[in-house]
């Protein structure tokens, strides 16, 4: 299968493309990209850009200039110009790591070892598909924005998987597009967090609704927490790196909900019209891993044409572990909210 097959944005492949041919006619098509070398943003435009015949230069050297002369040399020059953001970023760290000194448990390593060795879980994803006009609708009809609303649905569908805090509150963390135009950034996300009261978001979500709106505005004016330790990423070994990674994500059972918004048609073109359009965040975990972490719950929503699409990818040790166990919950929170679709 396609999605056992490793990426290396390294040295390569960063992505891998498949097609299946299907009885009948018509086929499926599978892509996967690393998401250290794009976004969902990038990727869509890059998708479109191709289905449009859209040949566009981003200015990157052959491979086998890498070991060049000329491009070690610039590499030397690009490392010496982020020196001082590397130094920066060393002081935040610093300033944060009392902070968090405790709430990171610390490992041993044998037991990453041992980690290594232990297969990895299949996280289950349904798929929701809605009207995007009665979506639109049901939004108004509660006095807040559709992607208010899409966010309300996470804090229910969060609360009935148990994922809350000791308030009975979700954390729902956003990814936010940093993107501006003519932007060949492979990533330029930044975060925000909003905490979240289901019952609340049931009857009259509103107040989320203006938590979020504060979330950007604070955004704008301070910046988030991890933008200033970017520049250290090149120099943290990839084990410790995922590993703080995951248990800064893990911390207070987070909810991701990426609101992407209305994809390019083309994207939805790659050879005709296609009939289903599915994106989800993939990830390999482990049985232990997932154990440590509470679960997961992620859901990105997009929008296609007149229909708004939504893969939950959801996973709660030793009560959702399989798709017929995810669904129900999905059916459930949507109904909480009154939305009317279906999930698969």
């Amino acid at each position: 299968m396609l999605l056992d097959l490793p990426v290396d944005p390294e040295r390569g492949p960063g992505w891998r493309l498949a097609v299946q041919a299907l009885e009948g006619g018509g086929c499926a098509l599978t892509l996967l990209v690393s998401h250290t070398i794009a976004d969902m943003q990038a990727t869509s435009q890059a998708i479109a850009d191709a289905v449009a015949g859209r040949r566009l230069g981003c200015g990157f050297s052959p491979p086998s200039w890498r070991g060049s002369p000329l491009m070690l040399a610039r590499d030397s020059v690009e490392s010496l110009r982020a020196l001082p953001g590397v130094w920066r970023a060393v002081v935040a760290l610093t300033q944060r790591s009392g902070k968090r000194r405790a709430s990171l448990p610390r490992s041993r390593p044998g037991a990453r070892s041992r980690s290594q060795f232990e297969p990895a879980v299949d996280v289950p994803l349904v798929q929701v598909v809605i009207d995007a006009g009665v979506c639109q609708q049901r939004a108004s009809d509660l006095g807040v924005a559709s992607n208010t609303l899409i966010m309300a649905f996470a804090a229910r569908l969060a609360f009935r998987m148990d994922r809350v805090d000791a308030s009975g509150r979700v954390k729902l963390v956003l990814p936010v597009s940093d993107r501006h135009s003519n932007d060949r950034r492979g990533n330029a996300l930044r975060s925000i967090t909003v905490m979240a009261d289901p019952d609340a978001c049931r009857s009259d979500p509103r107040t989320l609704q203006r938590d979020l709106k504060a979330a950007l505005a604070s955004l704008i004016r301070n910046g988030d927490d991890l933008s200033p330790l970017f520049p250290l990423i090149p120099y943290v070994p990839l084990w410790l790196a995922r590993r703080l990674e995951r248990e800064a994500l893990g911390a207070d059972l987070p909810v991701g909900c990426s609101l992407i918004g209305e994809l390019p048609l083309d994207v939805n073109r790659p050879c005709g019209e296609a009939s289903l359009l599915q994106i989800s965040l993939l990830e390999c975990y482990t049985a232990s891993e997932l154990e440590r972490l509470g679960g997961v719950l992620f859901i990105p929503c997009y929008r296609v044409g007149e229909r708004l699409f939504m893969t939950v990818s959801g996973y709660a040790p030793d009560r959702v572990t399989t798709r017929a166990q995810l669904a129900p919950f999905v059916r459930d929170a949507l109904r909480d909210m009154c939305i009317y679709g279906t999930a698969s």
